[in-house]
């Protein structure tokens, strides 16, 4: 099941008013922020549920089974699409509860609703999953929207952002093969063709050795497959040629734009998309058994 488009959405949509919330949380009137944790309430509410609507309407409503079902896809596209359960979980997380604490809630509740809130969500749509033909209710799914709600929470609980998890895309060759799988648009495929994506999780070397001063560095690694044509086939034949599955396991280093000792407030507001994606820098992968060097790994 590909619901990104919607959970993508969301988050530029949540990039966008953080932009907007990179302001104190410490209001002296009352009154105004009163309005303002009317305001993100009402605005969260109304995109949330206007956006699961529309993701019924026109994805699942026409394959509607009409009976509850669940499936096992554990094994589908080497798990691509369950990392990408764990990185929406966490940034759906984070985006709601910073602008929560911009609206003026306390931290602690904050932290509770943004988590439940992103869970529920996601929960939704893996109950309307459960009611479609060529699709069920993942066990799978849960557990990994859960890992990336768990990883915020454990984070802000502490006190200690460890890591960070990064997204980044670079067209594949495999896409135009099976269009109608791996999507037949520029769009489409940043959120279909596994084989583009990868998905990386950026350590903060600080928040382990406190000597190590910038706070700002990362150190990446990531996952990502490549001819990967069929979901739950590992090889695969496409007008008489063999492409065989293989995954890459893969190390670089990345920038953590909020830690970056930037005052110009426009500045910070332009890196926030620097939050979710991962900066291209020199790479090493491990795949097939060998070691190769990419000198820029997008």
């Amino acid at each position: 099941m590909n619901y990104k488009k919607i959970v993508s959405s969301l988050l530029i949509l949540f990039s966008l008013i953080e932009i907007n919330a990179s302001k104190p949380t410490i209001l002296t009137d009352s009154i105004r922020s009163n309005k303002k944790k009317i305001a993100t309430s009402i605005s969260l509410t109304t995109a949330a549920v206007s956006s699961q609507v529309v993701l019924y309407s026109f994805w699942y409503k026409p394959y509607n089974s009409g009976k509850f079902h669940f499936i096992n896809d554990w094994n589908e596209w080497r798990n691509m699409d369950k990392l990408g359960h764990a990185y929406s979980a966490y940034h759906l997380s984070s985006s709601t509860y910073d602008l929560l604490r911009w609206s003026g809630y306390s931290s602690h509740k904050s932290l509770i609703f943004a988590s439940s809130s992103s869970f529920l969500y996601q929960g939704c749509i893996e109950i309307m999953d459960g009611y479609s033909d060529g699709w069920g209710f993942s066990a799978a799914d849960i557990l990994f929207n859960l890992l990336g709600s768990g990883i915020f929470i454990l984070q802000n609980k502490f006190d200690k952002s460890v890591v960070a998890p990064k997204f980044s895309y670079f067209p594949s060759a495999y896409a135009k093969l099976r269009p109608e799988a791996l999507g037949n648009s520029d769009v489409s495929r940043i959120l279909k063709d596994y084989n583009a994506q990868t998905y990386w999780l950026g350590i903060r070397p600080n928040a382990l050795i406190p000597s190590f001063k910038a706070k700002w560095f990362l150190f990446s690694v990531g996952f990502s497959i490549n001819e990967h044509l069929v979901g739950d086939q590992f090889s695969a034949t496409h007008h008489g040629e063999s492409y065989n599955s293989y995954s890459q396991l893969l190390f670089s280093l990345d920038i953590d734009a909020r830690s970056i000792p930037i005052r110009n407030k426009l500045i910070k507001k332009l890196l926030v998309p620097l939050n979710y994606i991962k900066i291209p820098f020199p790479t090493l992968a491990f795949e097939k058994g060998k070691v190769r060097f990419y000198p820029l790994y997008f």
